[in-house]
């Protein structure tokens, strides 16, 4: 019977070498990849959702709104009697962000709008202000803007992964937005 050589040491240093190495460069990579899709996720859903509620306005024949509630969530509601406030009875849905995930930007270095006139200071931009907007019976929205999403790891340090919806109020037009900082315009 033949004896079996035991591996040399540069083998089991190299085998281990490897592994390690790509941990090392690869997983931040990866951690990468995957909070960009995390927020990708969620202003897709936002998105989803304003499609829904625009859909919903048109087929009911009645205004439906849509309320940021701070930075973590938002909530849409039918306004069946045209109040502009959500009453008992009235469909509503409340949606809670990833909690990884904020309603945010960072303010150094200033990033430019999705509109390219200048830069981003709050997270929500509505032109009419505030945080509420409706979709109307004929399928636009009451006001243009913008909201951003953001990691809440990145505040205070990147904007790197960061996305926007953007929301045109003359034709009800919604795209969701990523921010490319290299490029002009910044947001593809």
């Amino acid at each position: 019977m033949a004896k079996k050589k035991p591996l040399p040491i540069a083998e089991v240093v190299l085998g281990l070498a490897i592994p390690i190495i790509l941990i090392v460069f690869a997983f931040p990579r990866l951690m990468s990849w995957i909070e960009g899709s995390v927020i990708g996720n969620e202003a897709s859903e936002l998105y989803y959702n304003l499609e829904t509620a625009k859909i919903t306005a048109v087929k009911n024949k009645h205004r439906v709104w849509v309320e940021i509630l701070g930075t973590s969530g938002y909530m849409i509601f039918e306004d069946i009697n045209g109040n502009g406030t959500l009453d008992t009875g009235e469909p509503t849905r409340k949606v809670d962000l990833n909690p990884e995930i904020q309603f945010g930007i960072n303010l150094e270095p200033p990033i430019q709008n999705v509109w390219g006139t200048g830069t981003v200071s709050h997270p929500v931009e509505f032109v009419e202000g505030g945080n509420k907007i409706y979709l109307k019976p004929n399928g636009k929205t009451s006001s243009s803007g913008a909201v951003y999403f953001i990691a809440k790891r990145d505040l205070g340090n990147s904007d790197a992964d960061i996305r926007a919806l953007k929301i045109i109020g003359t034709n009800g037009k919604i795209s969701v937005l990523k921010i490319s900082p290299s490029d002009s315009p910044p947001w593809k």
